[in-house]
């Protein structure tokens, strides 16, 4: 996002009055500012690639209701 030529002016200014230590403050802080926004490029991320274990087709009757896998003990 660009920043209006008035409000650059002005910020500019108001660098330019800061000691020189100060200045080296600021240009370190804008520098660990740029490196926090992500970039176009930074924000696609590659698929995950996790491993896939076959162990062959679901029995056909299977079923996962709760009473058939632990059954249905009055509750």
């Amino acid at each position: 996002m660009a920043m209006p030529t008035q409000q650059a002016q002005a910020l500019i200014e108001k660098i330019r009055s800061l000691p020189a230590d100060r200045i080296a403050e600021v240009e370190g802080f804008v520098d660990s500012l740029k490196q926090r926004v992500p970039t176009k490029r930074s924000t696609a991320r590659k698929p995950l690639d996790f491993p896939v274990i076959s162990v062959g087709k679901w029995p056909h009757d299977l079923s996962l209701h709760r009473e058939d896998m632990h059954g249905d003990d009055g509750r």
